[in-house]
């Protein structure tokens, strides 16, 4: 589920090409995208307006988006314009108000606004400025307004903090009193109160701030929005005046009725922390209850219908009816979908480990209150888009891989007129249940889905086209369409290839997955992991000859058609890479001959040293630590090479059988090194993690990467066919190192429930079985008097453990 943004924080890696990539993974992992951490296909945007966008669902922040999705700038000129009346534009009033640079406005201050001089060409046709000197009570508060921004709008710096002049604010608070009162012009006096009463809070006089409001602003009579900015600033004072509970019953009035402000109400209102039931017994009536309750709902990351059920009872029509549904939704997929979908995938691409009984539990039964409470929003129809709970229903029923009921409760949609998102998102469960039905992939299914495919495909490319956002990560955070096709390819459609055994069509799956947008133009981190490691020669033969020849049907001729995105001689790097994994060497040198020698020669970096990796896979080393990479005079094998050594080893040993014994040893040797223990870990692997010592096995190459399995093999055929003594202590020791590999090292991975004792009592057992190593005895019993024995009870703690008994 990770993205193109900051994939990897504490890893180091070198591309060489698209699958030519090597890594060195030090650290730690991805840092998670607080808008696509999860496995979603129920799109968080169905309303029709966006006003609620902030209160959206993410687990990672306290807001989905910290922008106010009305403009406090809009709005005030918008009023402005209107006052002045005549041409005068609320563009040319905004220009004036908020767009000036600070010397064009000290100048226009000093200037023209105070009679002393005429308006720049800059500003010549400004309507705003040309209205302005006629009205000398807007003219003058205006004057007023810029006179007192200095100490009124002062910069905080967090690190540099200046205290605020208190007494200039003051005294400027009871200036604007007497301006207002003085003040004849309706729209201009309440903005003289406003300023009074701003000046004062900003100043630390909220009790005089506060009387201002109720005595002067709460019974005004005017519909601007000023009321509101001043409703805020009140609710502010009743807080620092330590009546928190009707401050946060203030600002849920401003939430309700101010959205320039709204965002700024919900953060104000979660600072206070009082519990909802005190601000419910101050709402007057069902409207300001359901805000109340919507608040809550919106500051509740776990799964939670209560504020969902109160504010449809108390105002169903609302739009935050819709929104708090789609978050249960959504919470729903981030702790029961995602895990479910990724803790038992045959991929090995998740942090998710298996669903616990108890969440699933929790889960089941909240999707079954949250089903009937769609039941009743359905049926009702007092939510003006009730087939909301319909498409919530048949989603659910797909979660819980009910497929007959998910496709009853989309049947019950038929004849409904729903709007363009509800019609998408309906689009999108029908696919999810269509490839839910299918038992075995074949061509006649597959045909079947092609039609909905091809329809998914058309909307990414519409909304990449229509999206203008130059932000580069976070890519499906903005583009829901690719994130739904991301996850269905990457999140089902792969995994259900894989589990039938077509790897090849995985692969294309994993690949189609992956959007392609202005300057994203890399395979996911996820497919690029899925090619690396899951690819057996036979699948990447069928994926070059795809490549090379369009398939005839029309379902595969639309999954290869990113196969032309990528060179040839990229497959033909991974296939010779398969055919090393899999110890066939001749074919692996035909396949590697074709890949670009510099794409051969791009070796993995050692960060610690600042040096190229390249090794000599042919060292062999008593220790594995340090690593020797390059003996004096000697040079790194490319991958090529060594399969031409290894290639030529397994011909000498047919038609050399005297030496044979040294040719098994020599390629033993080259197979360890392999091995993420080895020198050579590149010739066979794309990424290289300390991590990796002593795991479990996760792919089809992991008896040779991580169990080194097949080199213990090699070493015990060398020492059957030698009769020299010193060199089959050697063997035996070699092949111990090997066999050591294969009992698995305990993880903290292995233990989700965090039960630390059961992992101690593992790692005790690990340190014994790997002290009471089979061959140890084989060497005290049949090789105690050479000289190659001595030096490995020297070198080896383990051993001289187990000869002291331990």
């Amino acid at each position: 589920m990770t993205t193109w943004k900051k994939l990897i924080i504490c890893s180091v890696s070198l591309i060489a090409c698209f699958f030519a990539q090597i890594a060195i993974n030090i650290a730690c992992g991805p840092e998670a995208d607080p808008y696509d951490y999860y496995v979603s296909f129920f799109h968080n945007n169905l309303q029709q307006t966006q006003e609620y966008k902030p209160f959206y669902f993410t687990g990672y922040k306290f807001l989905y988006d910290d922008d106010e999705q009305v403009s406090e700038a809009d709005i005030n000129t918008r009023e402005w314009a209107s006052y002045l009346g005549g041409s005068v534009k609320a563009a040319d009033v905004e220009k004036v108000m908020y767009n000036l640079k600070g010397s064009a406005d000290t100048a226009l201050y000093i200037g023209y606004l105070s009679g002393k001089g005429n308006l720049p060409d800059s500003l010549k046709n400004n309507t705003f400025l040309q209205a302005l000197p006629a009205n000398k009570s807007a003219l003058n508060y205006y004057r007023f307004a810029k006179s007192v921004e200095p100490i009124a709008n002062v910069k905080s710096v967090y690190w540099d903090p200046k205290p605020k002049d208190t007494v200039s604010l003051q005294a400027a608070g009871k200036e604007a009193l007497e301006y207002a009162l003085a003040e004849k012009d309706a729209f201009v006096k309440l903005r003289y109160l406003y300023q009074a009463q701003r000046l004062l809070h900003y100043g630390g006089n909220d009790q005089d701030a506060v009387n201002i409001y109720d005595k002067y602003i709460a019974g005004y009579k005017s519909d601007s929005h000023v009321k509101g900015w001043s409703l805020a600033l009140k609710a502010g004072e009743e807080r620092w005046l330590r009546d928190t509970v009707k401050a946060a019953y203030l600002f849920s009035k401003v939430f309700a009725q101010y959205p320039e402000r709204r965002v700024q109400a919900y953060r104000n209102y979660n600072y206070i922390q009082v519990k909802s039931t005190q601000v419910l017994a101050l709402a007057a009536n069902k409207s300001e209850r359901a805000v109340i309750m919507a608040i809550d709902g919106f500051s509740d990351a776990g799964l939670n219908n209560r504020p969902l059920r109160e504010v449809y009872q108390y105002e169903p029509t609302s739009d935050m009816v819709g929104v708090l549904l789609v978050r249960e939704i959504n919470k729903l997929e981030e702790e029961y979908l995602t895990p479910t979908i990724q803790g038992n995938s045959v991929l090995i691409n998740s942090y998710y480990s298996k669903l616990a009984d108890s969440t699933k539990l929790r889960a089941q039964n909240h999707m079954k209150q949250l089903g009937a409470f769609c039941e009743q929003l359905s049926s009702e129809k007092k939510y003006p888009e009730y087939g909301l709970g319909k498409l919530a229903q048949a989603y659910m029923a797909w979660m819980q891989k009910d497929t007959k009921a998910g496709v009853a409760y989309l049947d019950a949609l038929k004849g409904e007129k729903l709007s363009e998102k509800l019609n998408d998102q309906k689009q999108i469960i029908q696919l999810l249940l269509a490839a839910q039905g299918i038992q075995q992939y074949n061509d006649v299914n597959e045909a079947t889905l092609l039609p909905s495919l091809k329809w998914l495909e058309g909307k990414v490319a519409h909304e990449v086209k229509a999206n203008t956002s130059s932000q580069d990560w976070g890519f499906y955070g903005q583009y829901p369409f690719a994130a739904t096709a991301r996850n269905f390819y990457q999140d089902i459609m792969a995994p259900a290839y894989l589990k039938q055994g077509d790897t090849s069509k995985a692969a294309l799956a994993m690949l189609q997955g992956d959007a392609t947008v202005k300057k994203v133009t890399a395979p996911s981190y996820q497919s690029i992991n899925f090619w690396q490691n899951y690819l057996h020669s036979t699948a990447i033969n069928k994926l070059v000859a795809w490549k090379k020849s369009s398939p005839a049907s029309p379902y595969l001729h639309f999954l290869t058609q990113k196969l032309v995105t990528y060179k040839t001689d990229d497959l033909y790097e991974l296939l010779g890479t398969a055919y090393l994994r899999e110890r066939k060497y001749p074919e692996a040198v035909t396949a590697l001959n074709l890949v670009n020698e510099k794409v051969l020669n791009k070796f993995p970096t050692n960060y610690y040293e600042d040096v190229t990796a390249s090794a000599d896979p042919f060292i062999s080393q008593m220790p594995d630590y340090p690593k020797v990479l390059l003996n004096k005079g000697s040079k790194g094998y490319n991958k090529r090479q060594f399969a031409q050594v290894m290639a030529s080893f397994q011909k000498q040993i047919k038609a050399d059988p005297k030496n044979a014994p040294a040719y098994y040893f020599a390629m033993a040797t080259g197979l360890y090194n392999t091995s993420t223990y080895g020198n050579a870990w590149y010739l066979i692997s794309y990424d290289w993690s300390s991590g990796d010592y002593g795991r479990k096995s996760q792919y089809y190459y992991d008896a040779d990467y991580i169990k080194t399995t097949n080199a213990e093999k090699a070493f015990i055929k060398a020492r059957q066919l030698s009769t020299n003594a010193e060199f089959k202590a050697k063997c035996t020791f070699m092949a111990a190192k090997c066999r050591q590999k294969q009992i698995k090292l305990p993880s903290y991975s292995d233990y989700p429930d965090y039960n630390f004792k059961k992992m101690d009592l593992a790692e005790k057992d690990y340190d014994k079985a790997v002290r009471r190593n089979p061959y140890f005895a084989e060497l005290q019993k049949s090789y105690s008097k050479t000289a190659y024995y001595k030096l490995a009870v020297n070198d080896c703690s383990y051993l001289r453990d187990f000869l002291g008994g331990r």
